[in-house]
């Protein structure tokens, strides 16, 4: 992945250095696919961190609309129980700062 990596950000070097060089009017087209570049960058930078596999190793699935506009998801472990009050809640983390899950966020499934 580093080697497309690195190609990608000799490309986004190449936009800038256009952008410094072209004509005012080619500057929006430039700086578009410069940002669409560092998009790509940041999503790749991010999936090597992770060590992800391919995409056609996961399921993606978007949390649906709650019943209440208050409501969010949690993750619970169920200890090998079927019965709720036996649940233990998973409290996501990043940063020290507690994760809630809500509409339209979306849970990334291995199927390995």
């Amino acid at each position: 992945m580093e080697s497309i990596i690195q190609g990608l950000k000799v490309e986004r070097q190449q936009l800038i250095h256009a952008l410094k060089t072209a004509q005012a009017a080619d500057h929006a087209q430039i700086l578009e696919k410069k940002l669409e570049l560092d998009t790509a960058i940041q999503w790749l930078e991010q999936i090597d961190l992770l060590q992800l596999h391919p995409p056609k190793d996961y399921i993606f699935a978007k949390l649906p609309e709650t019943k209440n506009a208050f409501s969010e998801y949690k993750i619970v472990e169920t200890l090998e129980s079927d019965d709720p009050r036996d649940w233990q809640e998973l409290k996501l983390t990043h940063e020290g700062e507690e994760l809630w899950l809500y509409t339209g966020d979306w849970v990334l499934k291995s199927k390995k």
